[in-house]
């Protein structure tokens, strides 16, 4: 039947997965828009990304977003790791892409970070580079890492014509359906592969100005768990930012 063949193509195709993970996302409370458009801050057109996860927020100053590249592939995945692949990177810049104002919000509270410190804080041990294995070329890796970098940039601007600062915190995030390895450079010369549920990398490009955080990269076994662990982070977000909130509006109510 038609429909039958409809159906066999959708399942050989990244929708099915991009569905998924909206549909955890939605489940742990987030709003969700799918195959959303955001502005491409390198080439100012719009472009196209799988699944933005919005957390709610009603006053509207702190806006959180967790943006999803979804890719099925039969293919395994590797993220190659360091001892010092955070060596003396800002660990807010790590974080997630932020706002001008949410990043200057957060240096304010240099050296703690109050309820975001267990989030902020990394080893320097970490990933550093994404790569597909059995690939002639990494174009897909790549092209998963610099399309959610953009969007995050795109979606986590400060507002142009507004005495109201905008907060906003865009986390990256790749979702896989296929087996997921880390690999590390032992002390004895060998190379050390292990399968992981979950990892992260250091990923940073100009589009044109420099933009950089860690891109978190998940199994689709890990999506439920991965949204509630969102969730706790934006609602950790909120907590530690209320006071600014709170300044923001009494500052816009006096003028």
């Amino acid at each position: 039947m038609p429909s039958q063949k409809v159906l066999e193509w959708l399942n050989k195709t990244g929708f099915p997965l991009e569905m998924e993970t909206a549909s955890a996302f939605r489940a742990a409370g987030f709003e969700i828009r799918q195959s959303y458009s955001y502005p491409d801050p390198q080439s100012d057109k719009g472009r196209e990304i799988d699944v933005l996860a919005i957390d709610p927020d009603l006053r509207g100053v702190i806006e959180i977003s967790f943006i999803f590249e979804c890719k099925s592939s039969k293919k395994p995945w590797v993220v190659l790791t360091s001892e010092d692949a955070l060596a003396n990177y800002n660990r807010l810049f790590a974080f997630a892409v932020t706002s001008e104002a949410a990043r200057k919000s957060l240096a304010s509270r240099l050296p703690k970070f109050g309820a975001l410190d267990p989030y902020i804080a990394r080893p320097s041990q970490g990933g550093y580079g994404f790569r597909q294995a059995f690939s002639e070329n990494n174009d897909s890796a790549y092209a998963a890492a610099i399309g959610v970098i953009k969007a995050c940039a795109g979606v986590a601007r400060d507002r142009q014509e507004s005495s109201i600062p905008c907060l906003a915190f865009a986390f990256p995030v790749i979702v896989v359906d296929s087996p997921l390895f880390e690999c590390s450079l032992k002390n004895n010369g060998y190379l050390e592969i292990k399968e992981v549920e979950e990892s992260e990398f250091l990923f940073s490009t100009h589009i044109p100005d420099h933009v950089g955080t860690c891109i978190r990269v998940i199994k689709k076994g890990q999506l439920k768990d991965f949204a509630q662990k969102a969730k706790t982070i934006a609602d950790a977000i909120r907590s530690e930012l209320k006071s600014d909130v709170d300044e923001a509006f009494k500052s816009f109510k006096n003028t």
